[in-house]
């Protein structure tokens, strides 16, 4: 009786074809049941009709719409996130893009940014009001080059306000020389067929009336806040952070230092926040600064020669001046056009593969000041990563003693002539009319030069002296490693 049971049980349950992923055909009391893939279901769900008579999309599908009336397709949910194709506007043609579903703020639209490749790249900065000027100007790569998701953009907020640390990233409204700096290392990638980056730009700015204070204030605060939005926007699409430069620019915004105070606060400055970062898990990148020439009117000053100082001592400790300020154009509030502004971005980026492939970058530097044998000549040694050039075609209007002056001479020499040494390439020798007199002779180089400027044109303190690197810039000019200038004691 118990094997009856039995058998009737078996034979109300079975299987006919099982694999190795399970079950495929059975049994039971209501007849033989299939069991289907989950893309075969999702096939028959798209041939099966609605009720209009309309195809119903596949599981999963979702209307590209959700993202705006963009040019976008293949919208898929990654977590938080919308992943999807599309051809926005920008050099980077049809490519992944992604947006998050919901913006973290309900008042604010969530942003669209490119699903771009390896570490999210910081481009940070520290300065005065100049560091901030901007242009309503459109970007190349405009996906790829964003500031934190505060609305603010990439200029930061100018010590009005403390920071809140941002996750999430958004385009920029204007062009500044962050965001262009930017662009142009995309730009780079994209025409090498490299990875494309993800950049994050922001310039903090504050009225600090020194070095000191700089170092102290709410734009150095907002600075580290921003390093932890860059880390925080990277861990949430699941990548890494790392800062690719940091901009230093002040200068004539100190009123109360004097030379070695500046000098002296600069490395304060540089080694709190490369201490800083180093908290946060993270490398400090280069330092780079433009060397302030000043401005139309102002062609000398204690602050501008501190920046000699630190321009021959500065490399150790991770600061590097790019390129000297007497060759952009600046208004007669030393505010850069956007010419200017684009040729700035490409010094730094310049600058910046040489200093991230471990080379060196330097503007010719001049060291020394020493009377030759014959009384009437001054030799000029620097310290230069190339030959010594004479550009006679003198852009900036330097004149014929090319951007150096003597100051302290009781007799007025006249400078006659200047050329390259013929046994050192990286010196020049100056030939004055006759031997000059004088116990505290200096020579100086783009400075107090006071040549008439334009409403738009280069400050007045400026030289002719570069080396034999050369870039052709996206404005037509062909740059050069112009020489910085200098204030040396003739020995």
């Amino acid at each position: 009786m118990a094997e009856d049971n039995e058998h009737q049980q078996a034979a109300d349950f079975g299987v006919i074809i099982r694999a190795e992923n399970g079950d495929i055909v059975r049994f039971d009391q209501t007849g033989l049941v299939m069991v289907l893939a989950d893309d075969v279901i999702e096939d028959i769900a798209r041939r099966l009709p609605k009720a209009d008579g309309v195809p119903q999309p596949g599981i999963g599908w979702i209307d590209p719409m959700v993202l705006g009336d963009m040019d976008a397709w293949d919208v898929r949910r990654d977590g938080e996130w919308y992943v999807f194709q599309a051809n926005l506007a920008g050099k980077q043609g049809p490519r992944q893009f992604r947006r998050l579903i919901a913006a973290d703020d309900a008042d604010s639209a969530p942003g669209v940014i490119a699903d771009g490749a390896g570490p999210v790249w910081g481009l940070l900065a520290l300065g005065g009001a100049r560091r901030t000027t901007r242009f309503d100007h459109p970007m190349s790569f405009p996906w790829h080059v964003l500031a934190p998701a505060d609305e603010i953009g990439a200029v930061g907020y100018a010590g009005s306000e403390t920071a809140k640390p941002q996750s999430a990233l958004l385009a920029l409204p204007e062009l500044t020389r962050d965001a262009a700096l930017g662009d142009l290392l995309v730009e780079n990638q994209f025409l090498n067929h490299q990875a494309l980056s993800l950049v994050m730009a922001r310039a903090e700015t504050d009225s600090s009336a020194s070095i000191q204070a700089l170092g102290s204030g709410v734009a150095y605060d907002n600075l580290i806040t921003a390093i932890h939005s860059l880390k925080a926007c990277a861990a949430r699409m699941g990548r890494p952070a790392a800062l690719m430069s940091i901009g230093l620019d002040y200068t004539l915004e100190d009123v109360q230092s004097d030379t070695r105070t500046f000098v002296g606060g600069v490395l304060e400055l540089i080694a709190k926040l490369t201490a800083d970062i180093a908290q946060l898990g993270l490398r400090c990148p280069p330092i780079l600064s433009v060397f302030d020439c000043g401005t139309h009117d102002l062609n000398d000053h204690p602050v501008l020669r501190a920046q000699w100082d630190l321009a021959w001592q500065g490399a150790e400790h991770g600061l590097h001046y790019t390129a000297p300020g007497y060759m952009f154009r600046q208004d007669q509030t030393g505010r850069p056009d956007l010419a200017a502004l684009h040729q700035m971005s490409e010094m730094d980026a310049c600058a910046l593969e040489v200093l991230h492939n471990e080379g060196d970058w330097a503007c010719p530097t001049f060291l020394l000041a020493e009377t030759e044998p014959d009384p009437k000549k001054i030799r000029v040694k620097a310290r230069a990563l190339g030959k010594l050039v004479i550009d006679t075609s003198d852009p900036f209007g330097a004149g014929p003693s090319c951007g150096f002056t003597l100051k302290g001479a009781s007799n007025a020499p006249s400078l006659v002539d200047v050329a390259i040494a013929q046994d050192d390439p990286h010196d020049m020798i100056l030939t004055f009319d006759k031997a000059p007199n004088g116990k505290s002779l200096e020579l100086l180089y783009a400075f107090g030069v006071d040549v008439a400027r334009d409403a738009l044109d280069y400050p007045s303190a400026c030289g002719a002296i570069h080396d034999g690197w050369s870039f052709k810039s996206c404005t037509g000019a062909t740059l050069h490693r112009w020489a910085l200038p200098a204030a040396l004691p003739v020995w």
